[in-house]
Parts: C-alpha cells; structure tokens; sequence
C-alpha cells in the first residue's frame, strides 16, 4: 500500500479502522471496539506507515471498552512503540472515553 500526503485510508475489510496522513503526522483512527481482526488491522497499517517521513503517530481509540480490550490493547500498543520506535517516529495514544483513558493510564499511556 502507497500512503500519500493528506490522505484518508479506510480498509475495505474492516470499516472499523481508518487512516489519516497529514504531512509528517500519521493518525490511525479506530472506532470499533477492538478485536484481533481490528488489532491486525492497525498492526498492518503501522507496518505501512511507519517510515523515515513519519515523524508522529496518533493512535485515536474513539469506541468504548469491548470484551477483549484489555488482552488486545496492551500488545497493540506494544507494536505500536516498537514500530514507532525503530522508525524514529512519536507515538501518541488518545481516547474519547472516561474507561479507555482509565485502561491507558494503567497501562502507562
């Protein structure tokens, strides 16, 4: 997949996932509770996205807690800092919900 400036991605196969490209900043938006299907799907779009022109990531969870958040967010994030990481990009969690936010502090987001 070629990611392109100001763009928007959504993958055709799980509607719950979407990506934004502005300039350097790379935003993966999830509005799905998260599965391992939605959870392989950002997977992948880290592997895309995470290149010498990314300088930011901002990983958007916009759902509520789901039944397997709290088994399937902590390797996600985990993922995440290490693409992150080895492409020399930031990475940056935000959440629109009180019980998200609450799951990322104690997991030390």
């Amino acid at each position: 997949m070629t990611v392109l400036e100001h763009e928007t991605y959504e993958p055709a196969n799980d509607p719950g996932v979407r990506l934004e490209r502005v300039g350097s900043q790379v935003r993966i938006i999830i509005d799905a509770q998260l599965s391992e299907a939605v959870s392989a799907a950002v997977r992948e779009l880290l592997v895309d996205v995470c290149d010498r022109r990314t300088r930011r990531v901002v990983i958007a969870l916009e759902a509520g807690l789901g039944p397997v958040d709290h088994e399937v967010l902590p390797h996600l994030l985990d993922v995440a800092e290490r693409r992150c990481w080895s492409a020399s990009c930031h990475l940056d969690v935000t959440a629109s919900t009180p019980e998200v936010l609450e799951l990322l502090a104690t997991l030390g987001f």
